[in-house]
C-alpha cells in the first residue's frame, strides 16, 4: 500500500545504512557529481544532499531530454558508528508544478491516467531506481 501511495504522489522513498561517516558519504556523493563525467549534478550541505540526474543525455548519434528526470534530496543521520540515509526522489520543481494540473486531470479520466502513469514509470520511476542503484553502489563499498 505504502508504495502505491508514493507512486500517486510522484515520489519514491528508500533509505538504506552505512557504516562510512557523514564526511566520507558526503565526499562519495560529490564525486558523483563531477559536471563533466556524471549523468548526475548536485551539491552537499552539512546534513545532507540533493541530486539531479542531468535531463539532457548525449550519446553517439544523438540526444535524449527527459524533463521527468528524478531529483533525490537526502538527509544523513549518524547513530553509534552506523548512518542512516534517509533519501526522497521527485520532480523537479518547476516540472511538478506544470505537471501535476495536467496530472489531476488525467487521474478524473479512465483512458489518460494508464498513459500517463506509463509514461510516468519509464520518465521518472524506472531513473530514480535506477539513481538509487548507483547511489547504494556508491555508498556500500
Amino acid at each position: 500500500m505504502n508504495n502505491f501511495l508514493q507512486r500517486l504522489c510522484l515520489i519514491r522513498k528508500f533509505q538504506f545504512k552505512t557504516k562510512l561517516q557523514r564526511n566520507e558519504i558526503l565526499a562519495r556523493v560529490n564525486s558523483l557529481t563531477e559536471p563533466f563525467t556524471s549523468d548526475y549534478y548536485g551539491y552537499v550541505w552539512e546534513n545532507g544532499f540533493r541530486i539531479y540526474e542531468k535531463h539532457r543525455k548525449h550519446f553517439f548519434g544523438g540526444s535524449m531530454k527527459n524533463s521527468f528526470a528524478p531529483a533525490v534530496t537526502a538527509v544523513i543521520f549518524e547513530e553509534d558508528g552506523v548512518s542512516l540515509v534517509s533519501c526522497t526522489a521527485h520532480l523537479h520543481p518547476l516540472v511538478m508544478v506544470l505537471f501535476v494540473p495536467i496530472y489531476l486531470c488525467a487521474a478524473l479520466t479512465v483512458v489518460l491516467f494508464p498513459a500517463v502513469h506509463l509514461l510516468l514509470h519509464f520518465a521518472f520511476f524506472k531513473p530514480a531506481k535506477r539513481l538509487q542503484e548507483t547511489l547504494l553502489d556508491l555508498l556500500e563499498r
